[in-house]
């Protein structure tokens, strides 16, 4: 049975929600652009957590790019120096805007939709 997707190292064991505001991000490597959307939350697991938590956003690349693991396409069209670029860039940009971590499994409702603030639109 396959868990929950970190949404950094798309590894099937996210364990936390980490809190943002609705944003979106760009980075520029040398041979393209990659665009993230933070809506609500991002999961992540116990590994990438420990990055996060640390304020490293070049050890989480680096960490991320070993671990390998993402959308077949875009594993196949990009190197995995390009992608540790772009993840940096990208890192950089969105750990300052995640709040504390929470359990999943406190932050996920009956439906499987993150619980947002009341009122919140889903």
């Amino acid at each position: 049975m396959i868990g929950i997707l970190c949404d950094f190292c798309s590894g099937d064991a996210a364990r936390w929600a980490l809190p943002c505001d609705d944003l979106a991000l760009r980075a520029t490597g040398a041979y393209g652009t990659a665009v993230a959307a933070l809506a609500g939350a991002w999961s992540a697991c116990d590994a990438c957590l420990t990055y996060i938590h640390n304020g490293d956003p070049d050890g989480l690349a680096d960490h991320v790019t070993r671990a390998g693991l993402g959308p077949p396409a875009l594993l196949r069209m990009t190197t995995a120096s390009f992608r540790n670029d772009v993840f940096k860039a990208l890192y950089r940009k969105v750990l300052p805007w995640l709040g504390p971590p929470r359990p999943l499994d406190e932050a996920v409702g009956a439906g499987g939709a993150l619980h947002g603030e009341p009122g919140a639109q889903p």
